[in-house]
């Protein structure tokens, strides 16, 4: 598949950086400072002003191909011995007495209760990713020898990747190992309404949600922002750790489920689980900031995360096992918190189009909601 750019331009500099909420359950990064990963709280970030928003739509509470192969971060070497080997002109008495080095093998994983860090570093980054990687050649292979996966040219590709493309420069700062992703985008024909941006950068789109939803551009950029936010933040794999926590045996340490025990083997059906991941809702809330913060940047409306969602409910409802609404949840609480964020993204999105907030025209019926404090 060919690869969206890796290497575009750096964002443009000067941006306020947007505040964040006061602390819940987990913690949403500041995004002025993406490196501390884990010290911003989620949760609404301001009290929303003027502006009208839409009526809410109420959400709720293949082919086979042949096996791909990824590499696989190198095995975790055991440490060296610490007793030296007998000189080789040492008396036989002397080498009789000395003792035989120890033998090693590599430990158990070893898990400790205490935060969710320890969940995610069952699983290394670069074995998730490979694993990703694999996953993403398997779905495109088996879409295009079954003649679904669209070509280069396709309307609904270069439509993607254009879009992907301008988020890509404002995603870097959240993860230091994006800078070596490589980006791809496959677009598949079909009328399913779903996506992914799995670990590594590797997007797919289904055709249902461009087809039968008809995002447009900014609902589109608000979408694919999020799920590069939970690509950023590593949601997959904590949610994997958490897995792989509840295999503990009586003694405490990690099985061999999945491989995970010897520090090395690829876990096995990691890819395929990459694809059945459903989110929690404290997921959704960092996903939500850090996406609209990449999208609104990046020139995209944050109103449209308003009618992004309600249109996905409203698509989706009725499928309690795949919908997105539900691998996403989706809840009058989340809606509300979206747009009490808008008037710190409004800010972001109004600059990267060259206008102020005050000439941004409405969308959907919301206008320029701002914060009361900033006006007193």
């Amino acid at each position: 598949m060919p690869a969206v750019s890796t290497s575009p331009a750096a964002p443009a500099t000067g941006t306020t950086p947007m505040p964040v909420p006061a602390p819940a359950a987990k913690s949403v990064p500041n995004t002025a400072n993406p490196e501390n990963a884990t010290s911003a709280a989620a949760g609404a970030t301001s009290a929303t002003n003027a502006g009208s928003a839409p009526a809410a739509a109420t959400p709720p509470a293949s082919t086979q191909p042949p096996p791909v192969t990824a590499k696989t971060p190198a095995a975790t070497s055991a440490p060296a011995a610490a007793a030296k080997a007998p000189a080789a002109n040492s008396a036989p008495a002397a080498a009789a007495n000395t003792p035989t080095p120890p033998t090693y093998s590599a430990p158990n994983t070893q898990l400790r209760y205490g935060g969710y860090l320890v969940f995610r570093n069952l699983i290394p980054s670069p074995m998730l990713e490979a694993q990703a990687a694999e996953e993403f050649n398997q779905i495109t292979y088996g879409a295009e020898h079954a003649n679904r996966l669209y070509g280069d040219t396709d309307a609904h590709v270069t439509r993607v990747r254009s879009i992907v493309d301008k988020l890509i420069p404002y995603s870097l700062k959240w993860n230091e190992r994006a800078k070596g992703w490589k980006w791809d985008v496959a677009v598949v024909r079909s009328p399913d309404i779903r996506m992914y941006c799995l670990p590594g950068g590797k997007i797919v789109v289904y055709g249902g949600l461009l087809d039968r939803v008809r995002l447009n551009d900014n609902e589109l950029g608000m979408l694919i922002g999020h799920e590069i936010a939970h690509a950023l933040r590593e949601h997959a794999r904590e949610r994997l750790g958490e897995l792989q926590a509840s295999q503990l045996d009586s003694s405490g340490t990690i099985p061999q489920l999945f491989g995970l025990a010897d520090l090395g083997a690829a876990p096995l059906g990691i890819g395929s689980r990459l694809l059945e991941m459903k989110y929690e809702s404290t997921d959704e809330t960092e996903a939500d900031v850090i996406g609209s913060d990449i999208a609104s940047r990046a020139g995209f409306d944050p109103r449209a995360a308003v009618t992004l969602w309600d249109k996905l409910a409203t698509a989706t409802r009725s499928n309690r096992d795949q919908g997105y609404i539900y691998v996403h949840p989706y809840t009058p609480a989340r809606r509300k918190d979206i747009i009490k964020r808008l008037p710190d993204m409004l800010p972001l999105y109004a600059k990267a189009i060259g206008k102020s907030v005050d000439a941004l025209p409405d969308y959907a019926g919301m206008g320029r909601p701002r914060r009361a404090a900033l006006r007193d």
